[in-house]
C-alpha cells in the first residue's frame, strides 16, 4: 500500500519497479498489457512498469477509459489521487517521508484528484479528476504540454463554460 502512495503522489519510479518485482518484471507487464487488452485500451502498450521506455505509449482516449475504470472501480485509487500530501512511516512508526502532490489544482474548481507526469518523448502530461455535480465527474486529460498546469487550467476553464 505504500508502495501504491509513493508512485501515485510522489511518482516514484522505484516504487513501480519494486511491486513488478513480486510477480517478476516481465509476468507484470504481461499482465498489464493483457489488462490494458481487456480494457479495450487499443492504442496503449506498456514496455515497463514504470512507463519510461520510450516503447511505453498511450493515448489521451485510453488513459481516460483506464482513468474511469480506476476511479469507479478501486476506492483506494481515488483517496490517494485526491491526497495533497501522505506521511509514509516506518513499521517501527517513525516518520519515513512525507510525500507532496505535484497536483496543484487539488481542491480548486472541484477537482478531487489526479496525476502529474513527465518523460522526455511524452512531455508534460496531467490527469485531473473533476466532480462536475452530485453525480456527474469528468475526466481531463492533457500530453505533450510544455506547461501542464497551464494547459490543464486551460482545459477545466473550457470545460466549466459546457
Amino acid at each position: 500500500k505504500g508502495l501504491l502512495y509513493m508512485m501515485l503522489i510522489d511518482s516514484s519510479n522505484r516504487a513501480a519497479d519494486a511491486v513488478s518485482e513480486v510477480l517478476g518484471r516481465e509476468s507484470f507487464i504481461s499482465l498489464m498489457n493483457a489488462k490494458a487488452r481487456e480494457l479495450g485500451l487499443e492504442n496503449t502498450h506498456f514496455q515497463d512498469s514504470t512507463g519510461l521506455s520510450s516503447q511505453t505509449f498511450s493515448t489521451v482516449e485510453d488513459l481516460a477509459i483506464l482513468s474511469k475504470h480506476l476511479f469507479l472501480n478501486y476506492p483506494l485509487f481515488n483517496e490517494i489521487v485526491g491526497l495533497k500530501e501522505y506521511d509514509l512511516y516506518m513499521s517501527d512508526g517513525s516518520l519515513h517521508h512525507r510525500l507532496i502532490n505535484t497536483n496543484e489544482l487539488l481542491g480548486q474548481d472541484g477537482v478531487i484528484g489526479g496525476k502529474t507526469g513527465y518523460t522526455h518523448g511524452a512531455g508534460g502530461c496531467f490527469m485531473v479528476i473533476q466532480k462536475k455535480s452530485q453525480d456527474r465527474y469528468d475526466i481531463h486529460i492533457i500530453l505533450g504540454a510544455e506547461d501542464r498546469l497551464l494547459e490543464m487550467q486551460k482545459l477545466i476553464e473550457l470545460s466549466n463554460y459546457q
